[in-house]
């Protein structure tokens, strides 16, 4: 299995979407040589996009997972990782998963020396793309994926890490866009496992 193909069993609709709506944005941060927080750029998209439910519906905890499909979209062209211009409130660095693979000063020093200009903001040829190779999932009801993760929870606490507690949030979201329980936890904590 390629690589592109095991990204594409992790990626949701949602997630390509969102990535589409956050892609502009942080190339406007690169040309002022801004860094947001997740939080901030989640805000700064619904400001932006107040008529998109999916963009009103989003939330800071799963901006992550969004950010990898923006991270495909710029490695495939050969551009600077637009990604490492978001933060974490907390650390004021990009998240676990960024810096476990990434140098984030390096890889924003490539960004702001970068000619923005020129780089095409056309997300929609890779959004179609994207989309297709896609594999639709089932939908969940919210009280069903609450079910479902309290559950698997129960069942598995003992080999948990406690910051499962604060994941519940992109768990259950995970759960809803139609990952089984095992893959809603792995995706949600997979900075950590």
């Amino acid at each position: 299995m390629s690589a592109s193909q095991g990204f594409y069993q992790n990626v949701t609709i949602i997630d390509v979407q969102l990535a589409s709506i956050y892609y502009p944005i942080l190339i406007d941060l690169a040309k002022h040589k801004h860094c947001l927080t997740y939080g901030e750029l989640v805000e700064r998209a619904k400001v932006e996009c107040p008529d998109l439910a999916i963009v009103q519906n989003a939330i800071a905890v799963s901006t992550g997972r969004r950010l990898d499909v923006v991270r495909m979209f710029t490695e495939e062209r050969e551009l600077p990782d637009l990604t490492s211009l978001v933060i974490s409130k907390s650390t004021g660095e990009c998240g676990s998963v960024f810096t476990k693979h990434f140098d984030p000063v390096a890889a924003r020093d490539r960004v702001f020396s970068f000619d923005w200009s020129t780089a095409t903001l056309d997300f929609d040829g890779f959004v179609k793309t994207t989309e297709s190779a896609v594999k639709p999932r089932k939908k969940v009801k919210e009280p069903l994926a609450r079910e479902r993760m309290s559950a698997y929870f129960q069942t598995n606490k003992m080999n948990l890490p406690k910051i499962v507690r604060d994941r519940r949030g992109i768990i259950i979201e995970l759960i809803m866009e139609g990952f089984t329980d095992e893959e809603a936890y792995s995706l949600a904590l997979r900075d950590v496992i």
